[in-house]
């Protein structure tokens, strides 16, 4: 299984990136992005950046990592981490409503 991190850019080196993400400080390849500038976020796979994302997205993705950390170490109490979830009634995707409307 192949997680992906978000990382923020803090210098670009031609067709890499120095990052600072979870996981420390990273040289990410960045051939697949257009522009990336410094103060950017990515989200990285095995140290190659696939997609430029928000800061807010960044922030989301995180929690749900600090949830999956806290379950392998036992802990059940990850509610915090998807405060964005709770009391929120569920949506299915738009391919899968009957009347196709938001």
């Amino acid at each position: 299984m192949c997680l992906g991190i978000p990382m923020q850019v803090l210098e670009i080196e031609g067709v890499f990136a120095w990052c600072d993400g979870r996981n420390g400080r990273r040289r990410i390849n960045t051939m697949l992005l257009d522009d990336v500038v410094p103060g950017q976020w990515l989200l990285t796979f095995l140290d190659a950046a696939r997609e430029a994302i928000d800061a807010e997205r960044a922030r989301t993705i995180d929690a749900a990592l600090d949830a999956l950390e806290m379950v392998a170490a036992g802990d059940a109490n990850f509610e915090r981490c998807f405060a964005d979830l709770i009391d929120r009634e569920p949506q299915l995707p738009d391919h899968l409503r009957k009347d196709k409307s938001p």
